[in-house]
């Protein structure tokens, strides 16, 4: 069984039809609703948070589905048939870990200067990473940690740098999905100077106490 939570707070012009994607292909769907905003006859688990509590909401409510295995899933990626299997098929292989459609390898102190980055649709083969995201894939082992700290600009690197440091991270080859035109908006986190800044710091602290060699 194959659980999908998605988290959504402005991008509500494109999220029924991402909604409706990952219907065909899961067997639950459950949307951490920070906007307030959205409406939907769709059969999903419709989570509404007010205040909006950011991205860290999605960990939380994966710990309530049902799945054997969780997909934690932006909204602005439209998944194509197929992409559930292309995970599976590469759970197979390794057997343990976290999945993604991006990867970061780490080489140094600074997120954006130090680290080289793995698309799943550029590549043929299952690569390791440090990190990966954007869409990820893994089983209920790596679900349950403390959000204490966890703010939206940091808390993928929080689930995988500070709680699940020593678990393998892929990054899947497969070409089945999209990325919306809301992934590289201006308004997208990953233009947030402070953002930017809160998720460098971050990044620099954990490497160095999770990552780097020991010389």
């Amino acid at each position: 069984m194959i659980s999908v939570v998605i988290v959504a707070y402005r991008r509500l012009e494109t999220l029924e039809a991402v909604l409706n994607a990952w219907l065909k292909q899961a067997d639950e769907v459950y949307l951490c609703d920070c906007s307030d905003k959205f409406e939907t006859k769709l059969p999903i688990t419709h989570v509404r948070f007010h205040p909006d509590l950011g991205n860290k909401t999605r960990h939380a409510v994966a710990l309530l589905t049902s799945g054997e295995f969780v997909i934690k899933a932006d909204d602005d990626v439209l998944p194509k048939d197929g992409l559930t299997k292309d995970f599976l098929k590469a759970w197979n292989i390794t057997g343990k870990g976290i999945l993604g459609l991006l990867g970061r390898r780490f080489h140094g102190e600074s997120y954006y200067k130090n680290t080289s980055s793995l698309r799943a649709s550029k590549l043929n083969i299952l690569q390791r990473a440090d990190f990966v995201g954007v869409v990820t894939f893994t089983s209920r082992d790596f679900l349950s940690f403390d959000l204490a700290g966890c703010s939206s600009p940091i808390e993928d690197l929080f689930w995988q740098m500070k709680c699940y440091p020593e678990i393998p991270k892929w990054v899947v080859p497969t070409k089945n999905y999209e990325n919306l035109p809301t992934a590289i908006d201006s308004a997208c986190l990953f233009y947030n100077q402070k953002a930017r800044q809160t998720r460098e710091g971050f990044y620099r602290e954990y490497y160095l106490k999770n990552y780097k060699k020991i010389e």
